[in-house]
């Protein structure tokens, strides 16, 4: 037994020295979505037997989104989306949305509730969540305007 440790010992100090000089960089911070945010939220709708999503809905919108985690969706909010409040959190894939003005049920208008995925590059932010069950698809395109 000894002499197979005797064996292993060059090998985890090698396993050591190669981790220790390791060129890795820092981890990558996630920016925080935060600021005022200008653009368009979309329905889509897969077409029957095609792979292929026709705009259903579309509404221009404004988003705010402050610390600590509050949004608020203001803009074109009469007849497609809804205006929404609440709560928000994030990390590097997924943005959820806690929406205080969404009660359970069928709604007559969208609202930003939910998980998401995301990206956001500190101007653009994408949103989309998929419905599979009814082959659609909530996408939200929004330009920073402002902090």
């Amino acid at each position: 037994m000894k002499r197979n440790l005797f064996f292993l010992l060059p090998l985890l100090v090698l396993v050591i020295l190669v981790e220790a000089c390791s060129t890795k960089s820092d981890p990558i911070t996630i920016p925080a979505p935060l600021g005022t945010f200008t653009g368009t939220g979309k329905l889509l709708v897969k077409k029957s037997g095609s792979s292929t999503y026709d705009t259903v809905k579309k509404a221009s919108l404004v988003i705010t989104l402050t610390t600590p985690n509050n949004f608020k969706v203001t803009g074109d909010t009469l007849t497609v989306h809804a205006g929404s409040k609440g709560l928000f959190s994030y990390n590097g894939s997924y943005i959820q949305f806690l929406d205080s003005t969404y009660k359970a049920g069928p709604q007559a208008k969208i609202h930003l509730v939910g998980v998401y995925q995301y990206i956001y590059d500190n101007t653009n932010l994408i949103m989309q969540r998929a419905n599979s069950v009814q082959d659609s698809v909530l996408r939200y395109d929004f330009k920073k305007t402002s902090n």
